[in-house]
């Protein structure tokens, strides 16, 4: 017959006063936020009764990913549901107050009522670039605009307005340079005639010589701009400066850069407390390396001398110049003396023409440099320096360092030593909800168990539910107990002892001996109190009570909760 467990119940709407530690109880009355009906409850080691589950949350959650509109709670309606992304992280609607959104549209649901925008304080309301806003497009604005403002940052990098001409009907007349309908603090560029209706007043010098255009380039002060080089001159040191705050020097302002940033140096420092990155995945240990060509390379040459050596290694495959062969390798390279300064790489093939400087020569490398990835943290434990510790977490390349788990693991290191991009140190501890095996890697309804290395794994198992067993496995304690004269028992008889305490016991098996084993064993026997036999006194009392084992695992039928 197969084992039946019942726990505390309630056809109420009503939580039970109290739950022994573990300790279960449900209520099947109709659930409502308000109330305790059509929940779990589970006690907790303070007598306290804690809530863990119950068909009012399940239904919440009960219908299928992606779906809001046209949906209500199976039960209750007026309890709500919470809506389910689907794969694809979507919901087929979903409503905020006055506002819909579906599919395309963005719609107010009250009629003649105005949609605003307000990124509150100095926010600021952004169209990404490239990206068109249009004007008219139909009645429900799906179809193609009539009109169409972008900022054209792939192509002019300009504010640019396409479709229907332009009117401001704004009458303000124009007293200065900083009144009238239109004025700008910029420069005005006009490609077509120029109709003026009113006077034309200029302040300052006026020239019309067409385009500025500088041969060789141009020096301010300690700076130099040639072709689409911005350097420091000769003797102007060996720092520049990008400063977008007038104050000079500060921390203030902001430089934007709109496009790539590519960083040749071998350092990069970033002394800001907040970073940003809108990129979801990063990328660390990049296999290409970006060279500068520093010195006019000539045909039939296998020497290159580049900005920087670090990182290469012999094998590394160099393109980015058509007078380089394909499959050009790197054969040998002599860094800078110091390690700091320019290098020079010799590829295994002559160039084929010459190279000119300032090419950007792409290093893709093709050796194992057994090195580790990932994210070292820098972090106090205590006042004072000597309580600097450093942190690792990510890819370790190698094996063993007090570590059983195979090279190529991920792992954690709360105070690790890094030298030449090798970690070590003894592995942290891990803190998260669950772990879930990949397929092939486990086998469903399995026991969880640890292997010799200390690999977590599962056993195999019945690809359909199987029954195993009819009992329950629990924690029991075994002792026992010597008389001075024999005492017949039977298996399953209660044991007790005089004096009112709490101790009780199950006669483990049948015997007319002096010794008593019990099992199921709560509370305390004594040497000083006479043991009582399924609620009879023996007049015997213990001469001596030893401890077999302690919540040792025991397998039993039936367990009862009651009802409340």
């Amino acid at each position: 017959m197969a084992s039946i467990i019942r726990v505390k119940r309630s056809t109420g709407a009503t939580a039970p006063s109290s739950l022994n530690f573990g300790e279960l109880g449900l209520t099947i009355g109709a659930g409502t936020q308000a109330n305790k009906g059509e929940r779990l409850f589970v006690g907790d080691n303070a007598g306290n009764v804690d809530v863990i589950g119950g068909r009012y949350f399940t239904d919440l959650m009960a219908h299928g990913p992606g779906l809001v509109a046209s949906q209500s709670n199976p039960t209750t309606a007026s309890n709500g549901f919470v809506a389910i992304l689907d794969q694809n992280r979507k919901v087929d609607e979903w409503n905020v107050d006055d506002l819909r959104l579906d599919g395309r549209t963005l719609s107010s649901q009250t009629t003649d009522a105005h949609i605003a925008i307000n990124p509150n304080g100095s926010g600021e309301v952004h169209i990404p670039d490239d990206t068109f806003l249009g004007f008219g497009g139909g009645a429900d604005g799906l179809s193609a605009a009539d009109s169409k403002i972008e900022y054209d940052e792939n192509g002019t990098d300009q504010l640019t307005f396409t479709g229907a001409d332009v009117r401001f009907n704004i009458t303000t007349q124009s007293n200065s340079k900083d009144t009238g309908s239109l004025f700008t603090e910029g420069g005005v560029g006009i490609e077509k005639n120029l109709n003026v209706g009113g006077n034309v007043n200029v302040t300052g010098i006026s020239t019309f010589n067409g385009k500025i255009s500088v041969v060789g380039g141009v020096e301010i002060d300690n700076i130099g701009i040639s072709s689409n080089v911005i350097a420091t001159r000769q003797g102007g040191g060996n720092q520049l400066f990008i400063d977008p705050y007038p104050d000079g020097l500060s921390n203030e302002g902001t430089v934007i850069i709109k496009g790539d940033l590519q960083v040749d140096g071998t350092t990069t420092t970033v002394n800001s407390t907040t970073a940003t990155v809108n990129d979801a995945i990063m990328k660390v240990g990049d296999v290409t390396s970006i060279r500068t060509v520093l010195t006019t390379v000539g045909s039939g040459t296998s020497t290159i001398v580049i900005d920087s050596v670090v990182g290469i290694n012999t094998g590394d495959v160099v393109t980015g110049s058509t007078s380089i062969p394909s499959n050009s390798s790197v054969h040998s390279y002599i860094p800078p003396a110091g390690g700091v300064g320019l290098g020079t790489i010799f590829i295994s093939n002559n160039t084929t023409a010459g190279i000119v400087t300032t090419t950007q020569l792409t290093v893709t490398h093709a050796y194992d440099t057994n090195t580790d990835r990932g994210i070292s943290f820098n972090y106090n434990t205590a006042a004072g320096t000597a309580n600097t510790k450093k942190g690792f977490f990510g890819y370790n390349d190698s094996t063993g360092e007090n570590s059983s788990a195979p090279e190529r693991s991920f792992t954690y290191i709360p105070d690790a030593t890094v030298t030449n991009e090798v970690v070590t140190g003894t592995r942290g501890n891990l803190d998260i909800k669950g772990i879930y095996y990949q397929s092939g890697d486990f086998s469903t309804h399995g026991v969880v168990y640890f292997d010799n290395a200390g690999l977590q794994n599962s056993t195999a198992a019945p690809s359909a539910a199987t029954f195993t067993s009819t009992q329950l496995l629990t924690a029991v304690t075994e002792i026992a107990i010597t008389l001075g004269s024999a005492q017949s028992v039977v298996a399953g008889d209660l044991v007790t002892q005089a004096g009112g305490g709490s101790q009780q016991g199950v006669v483990k098996s049948t015997s007319n001996s002096t010794t008593v084993t019990l099992i199921g064993v709560t509370g305390t026997f004594n040497t000083s109190a006479d043991l009582i036999l399924n609620g009879t006194g023996t007049g015997k009392t213990p001469t001596n009570v030893s401890t077999t084992y302690t919540s040792k695992p025991m397998w039993t039928t039936t367990v009862d909760g009651g009802t409340f």
